[in-house]
């Protein structure tokens, strides 16, 4: 402990970002499935979508894809997975069917389409990005995104500006376009993600501070300042999504860090975001250390994060685990993990699946904190670990 301690005075001026994830502050915890519930599914580099029951914790069928996933979304009813592949083509999954329903072919003759969605990773200080600024109508219509076309023309490649785009995902067309406000020339950055009203109204914009645009006009409606936290001493943070299945619709909840200007203290606490009201609220928890992911359990009573400190031969790792409602860790758990360190809460809330670079994915008990199964894939995984909460299938 001594070790992170000494790590946590080296790190604290880097750490006034945010630390993200996207998780629900609801009072009532989401429906749990019935039946046979629990399985996951995440991509291969072998052109698949591996099906994993978290009963059995082994992989129980694959589904072949035409290209290499990248990146993942859910679909509203969360009975599809949307893939973005490294040929940025759009493949629809049918969970229950098992297969690809459609696909979305996003370029035209002579010209190649890129989706930008790329962020920094907030949640691993120091790594290139992660896939996000893709979102997901809350009506099941369409997803959102940032769109460049690059077209080869005799003597030339011409980039085009990005296009905001809404992609209709029942005719697999690009139903609307749009073009940039002044001052987001370049989109909306390297660092943005996004999230839909539940209304399906409005979208929300998470950077350097939260931008609301009417998706009717694409125009700006509101900003809400998080650059500047509203208590004394502060120094500037961020707010993000992510991808959890258990989320509220109508709230972000966040883990944040910010450093005072002067002892220089690193504190971390959890912020949340209301859809609706668009209040935002904060709460301080403690000192704050390096980070890798947070997760919050599906009753939303118990959070889960992997701390570490020092780098290479000595780096060291350890669980902690989250009091949401009284805002304290109640405990705290050493284990080895690999430098790429990602992990998924089971439907239940049970057990931990930690996976990363290469081809293992480890099953930890949520209530020991050890290590409990390794499963090996055969082959690295292309996409972050998805768990829906209904259409699965059987």
């Amino acid at each position: 402990m001594n070790t992170i301690l000494r790590s946590y005075q080296r790190w604290v001026p880097f750490f006034a970002v945010l630390i993200v994830i996207c998780a629900s502050a609801a009072s009532d915890p989401p429906q749990m499935m019935t039946g046979h519930a629990g399985l996951m599914y995440i991509g291969t580099l072998d052109h698949k979508l591996l099906i994993i029951d978290q009963d059995k914790e082994e992989v129980v069928g694959e589904i072949p894809l035409t290209g290499i996933a990248r990146a993942t979304a859910l679909s509203a009813d969360q009975k599809q997975i949307y893939l973005i592949t490294t040929t940025m083509n759009i493949e629809i999954v049918d969970l229950a069917a098992r297969k690809v329903v459609g696909t979305i072919d996003l370029t035209e003759s002579g010209t190649k389409a890129r989706v930008v969605a790329n962020a920094r990773n907030w949640l691993s200080w120091g790594s290139n990005g992660r896939f996000s600024g893709l979102a997901v109508d809350p009506t099941g219509h369409y997803l959102y995104t940032t769109l460049r076309v690059v077209t080869k023309e005799v003597d030339q490649y011409r980039l085009d500006p990005p296009k905001f785009v809404a992609i209709d995902v029942q005719n697999k067309t690009i139903a609307k376009t749009f073009d940039f406000p002044k001052g987001f020339d370049q989109g909306f950055g390297f660092n943005a993600s996004f999230k839909v009203s539940p209304d399906g109204n409005m979208l929300y914009v998470f950077d350097d501070d939260i931008l609301v645009f009417d998706l009717s006009t694409f125009s700006l409606v509101d900003r809400i300042p998080l650059s500047k936290p509203p208590y004394p001493g502060a120094s500037p943070y961020r707010l993000t999504v992510t991808d959890d299945p258990f989320d509220d619709k109508t709230t972000v909840t966040s883990v944040y860090t910010a450093v005072d200007p002067v002892v220089h203290k690193g504190t971390l606490g959890i912020a949340s975001l209301n859809l609706m009201t668009r209040e935002v609220k904060y709460t301080p928890v403690g000192p704050s250390l390096p980070m890798d992911g947070f997760q919050l359990s599906p009753d939303r009573k118990l959070g889960y994060s992997a701390m570490y400190a020092g780098a290479g031969g000595n780096r060291e790792t350890q669980w902690w685990v989250w009091d949401i409602e009284n805002h304290k860790v109640l405990r705290k758990e050493p284990f080895e993990a690999l430098r790429s360190v990602r992990f998924r809460i089971s439907s239940d809330g049970k057990k931990i699946f930690v996976y990363g670079a290469g081809s293992s994915l480890e099953i930890i008990d949520a209530e020991t904190l050890k290590s409990r199964k390794m499963i090996f894939l055969n082959k690295d995984v292309t996409t972050n670990l998805v768990t829906p909460l209904v259409g699965g299938g059987a």
